[in-house]
């Protein structure tokens, strides 16, 4: 009940500001009325009502300007509770006139509870107490139609000058009665009105103060590029930090094991332990340093982007026209920048190097992988390159953690026009078939959901497969790279076997 008091009262003030705006407006207008009935000299008076136009004229000029346009906003959301986009452009004429109507419409309201208030109440309030008043007022300004000559308009019915000769018999055309019934239904009227005006202000408001439909498109899509921002920038903190801590949690392992037995191997272990560290912390702090820059509003669209691209990243969204620049911002320019420290401008630079170096960390903690590279890769953009390493890495990362029996086949076929990565878990496993990308993303978001509901049921029996929220994170990943360069990720048991197979075209020297 409190809330809506306060709701009431706040929308009443706006009215009442309204009101005050629409003061010298209606104090024009009365004063060009009164001239022009008072004043005999017709040419007087036109000149009067001339000079009365001028002054509206010109009170109506500051309903035009972006200040005001501004104020009217601040007041919609500091007193409606409102969130009005503001457009990321200067004010066009097109604004000023949907601003300058906002103007007008909240003054017109404003007075209508003015005049309501301090005229029609008091009126309707002194007609209904007192009969003689509705008496007086339907016999004077309502009533009188065919009066006799010589009968002024305030004169009682009946009382016409008898000098002036025979007239029209004077006829009422309002009785005392009908005004006393029609005044408060005038008053209620008015009211219902106000109210209507009350309620339907936020949505003119929003309407008339907020962007228009190109700009709500616009800033629709830069929403949609923030969006798309972060969730690269989650992606990244889910490959690099997951398959560092997976590969660290196990060379942990190795090293508790050889500590007694084998220091050189313990020692290795320990090593590898601090390289991959310090890969994950470079990358980490790249992603905060870009968080921190967003929340600041430090980065623009195109530094942005270039950030992206460093990333090797780009929308995967079909048909996104709000991001065709962003897309092609994001996967132009190629390489990437840094050298891994921490603090660096970038990411590490990868190369096929480092995608043999993956293998070699599995099989360093006791996971036996082999690696295959066929083709010539020297041809190959580093963009690409960057995302086969972050594509195998998944691949690793998921066999690691998921894989029911050590091992994994990586296969890397690189064409002219095409890499083809299909990787292969030594062990059985259960899950889905092998599908589409699209099939596989779907499984992938519905395990994921099942998880989220605590469906155990949906989860069941899937190790090994994209049945966890955690791995299908993973695997939707893969499938939005492989959707960038319009090539495609399909996953699923084949032959018993958990099967990844992604296809990325690429032409030489030139981005998807």
């Amino acid at each position: 009940m409190g809330a809506w008091a306060a709701k009431l009262w706040r929308r009443l003030l706006v009215l009442l500001i309204g009101g005050v705006i629409a003061v010298p407006y209606i104090a024009v207008i009365i004063w060009a009325v009164s001239a022009w009935n008072e004043v005999s000299d017709r040419s007087l008076a036109f000149s009067m009502l001339a000079f009365s136009a001028v002054v509206f004229v010109l009170l109506c000029i500051p309903a035009f300007l972006a200040v005001i346009r501004a104020l009217e906003r601040t007041l919609a959301e500091q007193l409606l509770e409102l969130s009005i986009p503001i457009p990321p452009r200067r004010p066009t004429w097109s604004d000023r006139l949907r601003g300058a109507l906002f103007y007008f419409g909240h003054a017109f309201a404003g007075a209508l509870l003015l005049i309501t208030v301090v005229v029609v109440l008091p009126s309707v309030l002194l007609m209904v107490a007192d009969p003689q008043q509705a008496s007086e007022l339907s016999n004077g300004l309502l009533g009188i139609a065919g009066s006799p000559a010589g009968a002024t308009a305030g004169s009682p019915a009946g009382n016409a000058d008898p000098s002036a000769g025979t007239g029209a018999e004077s006829v009422v055309v309002l009785s005392a009665g009908l005004v006393q019934i029609l005044a408060p239904v005038i008053l209620l009227l008015l009211t219902a009105t106000i109210i209507a005006e009350g309620y339907f202000l936020p949505h003119y408001a929003q309407i008339l103060l907020g962007p228009s439909a190109a700009d709500r498109a616009e800033l629709a899509g830069a929403e949609r590029v923030r969006r798309f921002r972060r969730t690269v920038l989650a992606r990244e903190v889910h490959d690099s930090i997951g398959h560092a801590l997976t590969v660290t949690m196990m060379q942990a392992a190795v090293a508790k094991r050889a500590l007694h037995q084998d220091q050189i191997l313990a020692e290795a272990a320990v090593d590898e332990i601090a390289r991959t560290s310090r890969e994950a912390v470079a990358e980490l702090d790249h992603v905060l340093a870009l968080l921190r820059a967003e929340a600041d509003g430090a980065v623009s669209d195109e530094s942005t982007a270039g950030d992206a691209d460093a990333l090797g990243v780009a929308d995967a969204i079909d048909g996104a026209d709000a991001l065709d620049g962003a897309e092609s911002e994001a996967v132009e320019g190629g390489e990437l920048a840094g050298d891994g420290d921490s603090g660096s401008a970038g990411p590490p630079r990868r190369a096929m190097l480092d995608i043999t170096r993956l293998a070699e960390e599995a099989r360093a903690i006791g996971h036996p992988t082999r690696l295959t590279v066929s083709g010539d890769a020297t041809g190959l953009p580093p963009t690409v390159v960057h995302e086969l390493h972050r594509i195998v890495r998944e691949a690793v990362t998921n066999s690691l953690r998921h894989a029911t029996t050590p091992g994994l086949d990586v296969a890397v076929d690189i064409g002219a026009d095409c890499v083809q990565v299909v990787t292969r878990n030594a062990g059985a496993a259960t899950g889905p078939v092998l599908g589409s990308s699209e099939k596989g993303r779907a499984e992938g978001k519905a395990a994921a959901d099942a998880k989220a509901a605590g469906d155990a049921k949906g989860i069941a029996g899937a190790k090994g497969a994209a049945a966890s929220a955690r791995q299908s994170r993973g695997l939707v990943g893969i499938g939005e790279r492989a959707a960038l360069f319009g090539g495609s990720a399909d996953w699923g048991i084949e032959n018993g076997q958990w099967i990844l197979q992604v296809r990325l075209p690429y032409s030489e020297g030139q981005m998807p």
